[in-house]
């Protein structure tokens, strides 16, 4: 099996990590500092795999003082279906980490997977809204927004234009990752189960920034500081039948605003989504039918 070790100084190849998961492997002058990047965690993701896979074609162990391991799809079970979730045994892979080795095929998916991230001093896992979200593009962080604490500082030269305080959720691998001390930054772009061109150019810059930043490689400058900082989380529905949005991404919203809302098939209104707080619209569903439990409104409050 192809490891790291095994490869010489200044040099990359694609190869199989322990099950099956496809990655391409760069060693540059040292094994460390190492980066892994992962995308595909969810299967109907696309801006995430593009720019990994783009970057693996520009990458080589000569630009790197460190070393990479960039994932395209961490999830291929879920991306040969183009889902969000594992078919077999319908697991949310993005709530599994760090995964059971003798559980079910996604739990077995994530301990591997997990085994691999748990080495990394930079963990940068890139994520969108798939098939039913839309995100406003956020570089996400864990831990307090000041400067010193290296999951904001990371954030913030990834170059997007919002700088987002991630909800502390258990089984996310950015979240479990950076429990273990692992600078971590988890991204979000679009989705709607497109493909936006500027989310993959935006997510290669922010990779090579963030990389530059960490010392793993020794071309390309360092993104400046920047994006909004905000906080908040996603708003469930109650209801079940059309999502109707009021607003688009990236508005401002005062307390009392009407974001959506939720009609039945005789057009009542049966969930209305209103603004607790002033700030701007980070999230949206994209897909028209909703359910109670799923998503509806994320609004970020700007810190």
């Amino acid at each position: 099996m192809t490891t790291l070790e095994s490869l010489a100084p200044s040099s990359g190849k694609w190869a199989a990590l322990p099950g099956g998961v496809d990655a391409f492997l760069v060693r540059g002058v040292s094994l460390k500092p190492l980066a892994v990047v992962t995308a595909g965690v969810h299967g109907d993701e696309y801006e995430g795999p593009a720019a990994v896979a783009e970057l693996a074609g520009r990458l080589d162990g000569g630009m790197l003082a460190g070393s990479a391991i960039l994932i395209p799809v961490v999830n291929s079970m879920a991306w040969r279906a183009a889902q969000r979730t594992s078919p077999g045994d319908g697991l949310n892979l993005a709530r599994t980490f760090p995964g059971n080795a003798n559980g079910s095929p996604t739990e077995r998916l994530a301990a591997h997977v997990f085994e691999v991230a748990r080495h990394a001093d930079l963990l940068i896992d890139l994520h969108s809204g798939g098939v039913e979200y839309q995100f406003a593009p956020v570089a996400g962080f864990y831990g307090e927004p000041i400067a010193g604490n290296p999951s904001f500082d990371y954030a913030r030269r990834f170059g997007l234009p919002y700088a987002w305080l991630l909800p502390p959720t258990n089984g996310v691998l950015s979240y479990e990752c950076w429990k273990l001390g692992i600078t971590t930054v988890g991204c979000e772009y679009h989705g709607a189960g497109q493909l936006s061109e500027a989310g993959v150019v935006a997510y290669a810059a922010g990779v090579l920034s963030c990389m530059a930043l960490a010392g793993v490689s020794t071309t390309g400058a360092t993104l400046a500081p920047g994006g909004r900082v905000v906080t908040g989380d996603w708003m469930p529905a109650s209801a079940v039948g059309i999502f109707r949005a009021r607003r688009q991404l990236g508005d401002r919203a005062a307390p009392g605003d009407l974001l959506a809302e939720i009609q039945n098939e005789r057009g009542a209104v049966c969930q209305r989504f209103v603004a607790q707080h002033a700030g701007r619209v980070l999230g949206l569903r994209s897909k028209a039918y909703i359910r109670a439990g799923d998503w509806g409104v994320l609004i970020g409050s700007e810190a």
